[in-house]
């Protein structure tokens, strides 16, 4: 399993080379490694033997950790970048990062979510795989040092470029350890090394990335204060019409016991739709009058969601995890449900639809009947990891080896998802891809690899792809994404 990722047109550099194909190799053991610790995190283990099992997990992860760093900032120095240039939402670039990382947040307990400061927010063109990147970075950095609350990314539009601000409610950083905390090898503290395993690169992998997109990044914090990491890049706007033209729905929608991120970027999002947010005061439990629906947080005891509920049409905000809990919540009077980090044109939706009496249909999470998944993929490990995964939420699973497998196998079973591995033998994942969306298949089509960079991403979507997944993904990020894909929110995927 050690063919080129690029066809002889696209011939890399042999240090760029050496770096995919070692990247490959070595992530793809690890990869199962932690894909096979998750599933048995979900079977029935004795306490000590659950304690070895996390601990199998939580080196396995600090090891990709440092392994995606060390490989990153190699490939910076192997040879010049080449950005590239593609239009894009800014709001949809922060939105999917948050998704990718949202399951790192809510097993850690912390909040995540993504404001929009201006609105509405413009296309900009420039190289957004290099943007994402440092997003993924900053965000991943921010969740690594906050033990409780949230993390908050601001997205900032500008006339001349374009501002992210990643802020934290972490321990904060020390004046002194600030100077050099973008220079390589550098931990904020001199323990932080011992405490997340990591040697200090992220954040000069993404000093470095912000200096090559022409802009600058920068830190402001103080110790017991969290700290706040901006990103500044002169970017142009360009012509198209802003990606969510969303409604202006009016009237005033009450908050109750969300988590403090998602409070303020649903605050700033009502505001902008000309709807008037309320807080609501859990102490007295009394719904102001004029308040026509409730977000209520699923954190919040049952006895109180139902009171809520009764004075009120109510939505449940929830973790993508726990959505097995949404019967409950019927149960307690909920007309539906939301996930988070929340997507702006599901929450227009939901709340059209509350204020409609009617509740939201075909919630295939609590039915059973997930569909037909196909995954392509030659690695038979992670072919029974997300076998298995999947299959335990409902799914009808069928496993290709090849590209060529996968292409008779789609025209054979019609699966509503496919999960395809860029790398394998005979017929690569680009090239089965090209030639699904030339027959015609037009589901959801997933590009899961180890390896994925910011050109492989661009040459993923130009083949067809739908999205694009990093491995390894565990079993709850693998049920997370098939059920994204094939149901509500998934129909509504290009919405930021």
């Amino acid at each position: 399993m050690t063919e080129p990722i690029d066809t002889p047109a696209n011939a890399e550099s042999p240090e760029k080379a050496f770096l995919a194909t070692a990247s490959h190799e070595i992530r793809t053991p690890l990869n199962g490694i932690l894909g096979t610790v998750s599933l048995l995190l979900e079977t029935d283990l004795s306490p000590a033997q659950r304690e070895y099992a996390e601990t199998i997990r939580l080196s396995g992860a600090r090891l990709l950790d440092l392994l995606n760093n060390v490989l990153d900032y190699a490939r910076l120095d192997a040879s010049a970048v080449d950005l590239e240039k593609e239009s894009y939402c800014p709001l949809r670039l922060a939105r999917e990062v948050a998704e990718l990382l949202a399951p790192r947040a809510h097993a850690a307990g912390l909040d995540l979510a993504v404001r929009a400061v201006g609105w509405p927010v413009p296309i900009y063109e420039g190289d957004a795989g290099r943007l994402r990147q440092i997003l993924f970075n900053l965000v991943g950095n921010a969740l690594k040092f906050t033990a409780s609350g949230a993390v908050l990314v601001d997205v900032e539009p500008r006339e001349d470029g374009l501002a992210f601000y990643v802020r934290d409610t972490g321990p904060g950083i020390a004046p002194s350890d600030q100077v050099r905390l973008f220079e390589a090898f550098r931990q904020s503290a001199a323990g932080d090394a011992y405490r997340d395993g990591g040697v200090g690169l992220g954040l000069a992998i993404v000093k470095r990335l912000a200096d090559l997109l022409g802009g600058r990044v920068s830190v402001a914090s103080r110790l017991g204060e969290g700290a706040t990491f901006s990103v500044e890049v002169p970017l142009r706007r360009t012509d198209a019409p802003p990606a969510h033209d969303l409604p202006r729905l009016g009237g005033r929608v009450g908050l109750a016991g969300l988590p403090p991120a998602t409070t303020l970027a649903l605050a700033r999002i009502l505001s902008a739709i000309n709807t008037v947010p309320v807080q609501i005061d859990l102490s007295s439990g009394a719904v102001p009058p004029e308040t026509d629906v409730l977000l209520v947080g699923a954190d919040l005891p049952e006895a109180m969601v139902a009171a809520l509920a009764r004075q009120a049409p109510a939505l449940v905000v929830l973790r993508p995890e726990d959505r097995g809990a949404i019967g409950r919540f019927r149960e307690l009077g909920c007309r539906g449900w939301l996930v988070r980090p929340l997507r702006l044109s599901s929450l227009v939706e939901r709340i059209m639809l509350a204020r409609s009496g009617r509740l939201l249909a075909d919630e295939p999470e609590t039915s059973g009947e997930g569909g037909r998944v196909l995954i392509a993929d030659d690695n038979p490990i992670n072919a029974l990891i997300a076998r298995r995964a999947l299959e335990t939420s409902g799914f009808a699973v069928t496993v290709a080896a090849t590209g060529s497998e996968a292409l008779d196998a789609a025209k054979r079973m019609e699966p509503v998802l496919v999960l395809m591995d860029l790398r394998m033998p005979i017929m690569d994942g680009f090239e089965a891809m090209r030639r699904l969306r030339a027959d015609g298949f037009a589901a959801p089509i997933i590009a899961v690899s180890a390896e994925i960079t910011p050109d492989i991403e661009r040459r993923a979507r130009e083949c067809g792809a739908s999205g694009v997944a990093a491995k390894p993904l565990d079993a709850e990020a693998l049920r997370a994404l098939a059920r994204q894909w094939t149901a509500g929110d998934g129909r509504m995927s290009g919405a930021a």
